[in-house]
């Protein structure tokens, strides 16, 4: 394992003002991810997410910068990269990149060291970083424009990739034993890995980069991360990623995201054109604090960079076995019922609905150091989660 030569002192200090997560070769070059606990920009609040609903967000210049989802907060790399580039912020900016870094980065198979899923076939995920330690391939996610979601497992005894409909002729729905796609991800593995970005850091960063052939503005995810025991795969621990803050997963409730994001910096502009999930999924989603425009970040258009940075606050890894396993389950693209099966067309039965129309790439691009977070006055968060500002239009540049 590589090890930093670091001030432990600052580096604490720093960890205790929020969540660090400094990056290494092949890796995200963001250093920080903003909370109101280490940015004064920064407050909790509440905001309409992608399905018009309230929800637990994050804010920052007025708009949402992450959604908490469960045990997730999701943010918005395109909506943090946008204020961070913005010409009008306050004194020594909003996300300064000395302490915060970038977020527009490149990611997937290739350039993140640890890829989830990946369109590229063959690929594996060997000794990322230089940790010296490896982790299973990551799940075949290519997929044609005809499948409606798809479902997979990444990190245990069994790899799954399923999708609605089959997906043929790519041959891309599988179930393999872990010994044919390197083996199964082990939490003592990750932790190492982790260290190797930041020798204080136990909680993992996960990316999306969704890329969407198709027109509809939608993009359903729900997912679960486990801690599995290696001998008997009983469950010790789980995360969730869905609309409900109940601790379970709920097929039928993911999240709804962002596809093609606007805010203005006027009121009446934006009322003018206010986005709608049925009818107007391209409209103004909000109105910034300083009369900025953020005008069409795009969500799903299989850029290369990220589109989502996501980490549940209370994985920490140190809690439990080097043993046992890390894994990962996700359902995309289409909304599902309690028995896992998928459902065509949720929203109106018309034009929004089930349509992944490419391949969605997920990995782990970041580590953070644990900290408590404050329960504010306003609300109890119980989580960080998975990027809610995705209100993700399904279309392809």
């Amino acid at each position: 394992m590589k090890t930093k030569k670091i001030n432990i002192l600052a580096a604490a200090a720093i960890a205790a003002a929020g969540f660090t997560g400094q990056v290494g070769a092949a890796s995200a070059p963001f250093t920080l991810l903003p909370t109101p606990e280490n940015n004064a920009n920064a407050t909790y609040g509440q905001y309409k997410d992608g399905s018009g609903n309230l929800r637990d967000a994050i804010l920052m210049n007025g708009i949402p910068i992450a959604f908490k989802y469960d045990a997730f907060w999701s943010y918005s790399a395109k909506v943090l990269d946008t204020i961070q580039g913005s010409a009008s912020q306050p004194v020594g900016g909003f996300l300064p990149s000395a302490t915060y870094g970038s977020f527009d980065f490149t990611t997937g198979t290739g350039t993140i060291a640890i890829n989830l899923t990946s369109g590229a076939s063959g690929a594996t995920n060997l000794n990322p970083n230089g940790s010296g330690v490896n982790f299973q391939n990551p799940v075949e996610a290519a997929s044609n424009n005809n499948v409606l979601g798809w479902t997979g497992s990444w990190g245990g005894n069994t790899q799954e990739r399923f999708s609605s409909p089959v997906d043929t002729p790519n041959g891309k729905d599988y179930s393999e034993p872990a010994a044919l796609n390197g083996g199964t991800s082990t939490v003592g593995n990750m932790l190492t890995y982790l260290h190797s970005l930041n020798p204080l850091a136990s909680i993992p960063v996960i990316y999306a980069d969704y890329n969407q052939a198709g027109k509809l503005d939608s993009l359903f995810v729900s997912a679960r991360v486990e801690i599995q025991d290696a001998a008997t795969n009983a469950v010790k621990a789980s995360w969730n990623l869905d609309r409900n803050n109940n601790g379970t997963l709920d097929l039928s409730d993911p999240t709804y995201n962002y596809g093609q994001l606007t805010f203005l910096g006027s009121a009446s502009a934006c009322a003018a054109d206010a986005y709608n999930p049925l009818t107007n999924p391209d409209g103004c989603a909000g109105v910034t604090a300083n009369g900025d425009d953020y005008i069409k970040l795009e969500h799903n258009k299989g850029s290369g960079k990220p589109d989502f940075l996501v980490y549940a606050p209370d994985m920490d890894l140190n809690q439990y076995l080097a043993t046992d396993l890390f894994v990962v389950k996700a359902n995309v693209g289409c909304l599902m019922d309690a028995t896992g099966a998928f459902v065509v067309a949720p929203l109106d039965g018309n034009t929004l609905g089930c349509n992944t129309n490419g391949f969605e790439e997920f990995g782990i691009v970041g580590a953070l150091a644990s900290s408590k977070v404050p329960e504010p006055s306003t609300m109890v968060l119980a989580g960080l989660g998975l990027l809610g500002l995705s209100r993700m239009r399904r279309n392809r540049a």
